[in-house]
């Protein structure tokens, strides 16, 4: 209801204004965006060669787009100043977060949004996993190849290819095609918490606050793998039993992914999720002076 609330109160917004006596395009841009800095997003807009602008003129003013690639500006400024100075990649999402606020400058608001994003993926989402496997050959000939992480391991006999995937072996037979794979796991949709979430949780006595990930069951899933990526610090690897995990997480902000896993076999992970954990204000201790019964 508020997210509906909000888009409307947008869509209601003025989407022109017309220029006061004495009025600068800064001050235009105060009056209507409350941001003076947003003139050049105004001469951009309605296609000023500069600021001078005449009483009278009518200005289109930005749309509800403008207000999405502010959250996404905000949250991509975030995670790059609490990003690890060592992080990889840091200095490419610093040039890709730069493009994106010379895009929102420029009123290009949907590029904008998108390059922000993509500057808070460098630092914040987890690094490429290097392909890993196994090759072990019996003295009958068979062999048995396992993927261990990244991608999927190709194994080819007798004409015919069969990937493996990460979690899964396959065993071949000399002379014999690989065995054709099992009906693949379904990836698991993550439901909770809403992508790019802002959540004020209230911290448990001595320690960081609670978090529930949640996601969608999978058919035939045995257990789930969740990946936490922390914008500072060490990812961290998670089992899960049921499509959920509770996890006491310190204020700052996280990606993550789940996967179905049973006997030798895992799914594809999910898309990435993010949120951002932020601990509420400490309650007010109301102090209540008794006038005192000695005399």
């Amino acid at each position: 209801m508020k997210g509906s609330l909000l888009l409307a109160l947008l869509m209601l917004a003025p989407t022109e204004a017309v220029v006061r006596d004495g009025e600068s395009l800064a001050e235009v841009a105060q009056r209507t965006m409350g941001d003076r800095g947003g003139a050049s997003e105004l001469k951009a807009l309605n296609g000023l060669k500069d600021n001078a602008v005449a009483p009278g003129t009518k200005l289109k003013l930005p749309g509800p787009n403008r207000e999405i690639a502010q959250r996404v500006l905000t949250t991509a400024r975030n995670a790059l100043a609490a990003a690890d100075t060592q992080a990889a990649r840091r200095e490419e999402a610093a040039a890709k977060l730069k493009e994106a606020e010379a895009y929102f400058q420029g009123a290009r608001y949907d590029e904008a949004a998108q390059a922000a994003d993509g500057a808070w993926k460098l630092v914040a989402g987890p690094a490429p996993q290097p392909t890993a496997f196994t090759v072990n050959v019996t003295d009958k000939g068979i062999t048995t190849v396992k993927s261990r992480s990244g991608q999927p391991v190709r194994v080819e006999a007798e004409g015919v290819t069969r990937p493996v995937h990460p979690g899964e072996s396959v065993s071949v037979e000399k002379g014999q095609p690989p065995p054709p794979p099992r009906t693949p796991l379904g990836v698991p949709q993550p439901t909770s918490p809403a992508n790019r979430l802002k959540l004020t949780v209230q911290p448990a006595k001595g320690g960081p606050s609670p978090v529930t990930l949640a996601w969608k069951a999978v058919e035939g899933a045995e257990g789930y793998e969740v990946e936490l990526v922390p914008s500072r610090g060490e990812k961290r690897t998670l089992q899960a039993s049921a499509n959920q995990l509770r996890v006491s997480l310190a204020a700052g902000i996280y990606r993550w992914s789940v996967r179905a896993v049973a006997r030798e076999a895992r799914s594809e992970a999910s898309a990435e999720q993010g949120f951002e954990v932020a601990e509420a204000p400490a309650k007010p201790i109301n102090l209540q002076v008794q006038p005192s019964k000695w005399k």
